[in-house]
């Protein structure tokens, strides 16, 4: 089986980030982003990859290190998106026959 690739923790890279910083609202008002971003990009897979790649920086590794599980090995991001399907179609003769309302 393989094993599971492993980063950062997010508790070590908000303490990295309040010893410089004071606290994640105070970098997001220097970065002139809303209060909630940078935690958000810390918690949320696929929040934010720009803001990823920012704080990667700050904290000097490259955000696939940072984060392995949400990079892939070359280094770009995985798509959290979801392709999301209809999943019901309704038959375009229904409105005809005064089936559908």
């Amino acid at each position: 089986m393989a094993q599971k690739r492993t980063g950062m923790h997010p508790e070590d890279i908000r303490a990295i980030l309040r010893k410089r910083y004071g606290s994640m609202a105070a970098l997001g008002r220097l970065w002139g982003v809303s209060r909630t971003a940078i935690p958000n990009t810390i918690n949320q897979p696929g929040y934010s990859v720009p803001m990823e790649g920012r704080l990667a920086h700050e904290l000097g590794s490259p955000a696939h290190e940072i984060w392995p599980d949400r990079y892939h090995r070359d280094g770009t991001p995985v798509s959290f998106r979801t392709d999301r399907a209809i999943a019901a179609r309704q038959s375009v003769n229904l409105r005809k026959s005064g089936g559908a309302t």
